[in-house]
Protein backbone atom coordinates (compact mmCIF):
# COMPACT_ATOMS: atom_id res chain seq x y z
CA UNK A 1 0.00 0.00 0.00
CA UNK A 2 1.56 3.37 -0.99
CA UNK A 3 1.44 6.57 1.31
CA UNK A 4 0.39 8.86 -2.02
CA UNK A 5 -2.59 10.70 -1.49
CA UNK A 6 -5.79 11.49 -4.26
CA UNK A 7 -4.54 14.64 -5.34
CA UNK A 8 -8.54 15.47 -6.30
CA UNK A 9 -8.71 14.85 -2.25
CA UNK A 10 -5.84 16.76 -1.13
CA UNK A 11 -6.81 19.88 -3.43
CA UNK A 12 -11.13 19.18 -2.21
CA UNK A 13 -9.19 19.35 1.83
CA UNK A 14 -7.16 22.26 0.87
CA UNK A 15 -10.69 24.38 -0.34
CA UNK A 16 -12.48 23.35 2.28
CA UNK A 17 -9.67 24.69 4.88
CA UNK A 18 -9.59 27.47 3.27
CA UNK A 19 -13.75 28.00 2.86
CA UNK A 20 -13.87 27.35 7.39
CA UNK A 21 -11.12 30.10 7.74
CA UNK A 22 -12.98 32.57 5.88
CA UNK A 23 -16.08 31.60 7.96
CA UNK A 24 -14.31 31.75 11.04
CA UNK A 25 -12.95 34.92 10.36
CA UNK A 26 -16.61 36.58 9.35
CA UNK A 27 -18.10 38.08 12.64
CA UNK A 28 -21.46 37.25 13.90
CA UNK A 29 -23.83 39.20 15.67
CA UNK A 30 -25.35 38.13 18.77
CA UNK A 31 -29.21 37.41 18.47
CA UNK A 32 -29.59 37.32 21.97
CA UNK A 33 -28.21 38.97 24.82
CA UNK A 34 -27.33 35.88 27.05
CA UNK A 35 -27.51 38.10 30.26
CA UNK A 36 -31.45 38.69 29.46
CA UNK A 37 -31.78 35.42 27.98
CA UNK A 38 -30.92 33.84 31.33
CA UNK A 39 -33.22 36.19 33.16
CA UNK A 40 -36.08 35.27 31.40
CA UNK A 41 -35.83 31.68 31.93
CA UNK A 42 -34.93 32.50 35.43
CA UNK A 43 -38.17 34.51 35.88
CA UNK A 44 -40.38 31.84 34.19
CA UNK A 45 -39.10 28.90 36.32
CA UNK A 46 -40.02 31.47 39.29
CA UNK A 47 -43.66 31.72 37.88
CA UNK A 48 -44.41 28.33 37.05
CA UNK A 49 -42.65 27.24 41.30
CA UNK A 50 -45.48 30.08 42.01
CA UNK A 51 -48.21 28.80 39.77
CA UNK A 52 -47.45 25.20 41.18
CA UNK A 53 -47.19 26.45 44.76
CA UNK A 54 -50.86 28.27 44.52
CA UNK A 55 -52.31 25.23 42.83
CA UNK A 56 -51.60 23.40 46.40
CA UNK A 57 -51.11 19.88 44.53
CA UNK A 58 -54.67 19.30 44.65
CA UNK A 59 -55.51 16.34 42.52
CA UNK A 60 -58.85 17.36 41.00
CA UNK A 61 -61.31 14.61 40.77
CA UNK A 62 -61.60 12.65 36.71
CA UNK A 63 -64.61 14.31 34.66
CA UNK A 64 -66.95 11.56 35.05
CA UNK A 65 -67.43 11.88 38.30
CA UNK A 66 -65.84 8.89 39.60
CA UNK A 67 -64.23 8.67 43.16
CA UNK A 68 -62.43 6.54 45.21
CA UNK A 69 -64.23 7.38 48.43
CA UNK A 70 -67.39 8.78 48.92
CA UNK A 71 -67.69 12.61 49.27
CA UNK A 72 -67.51 13.99 52.85
CA UNK A 73 -65.59 10.95 54.06
CA UNK A 74 -62.14 12.08 55.91
CA UNK A 75 -59.81 9.66 57.00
Amino acid sequence: MSDRRDPAEARLRELLGAWRREIDEVPVPSLVDPVHAAAVVIEARKAQKARKAKEGGRVHPPPDGARTRPPGDAC
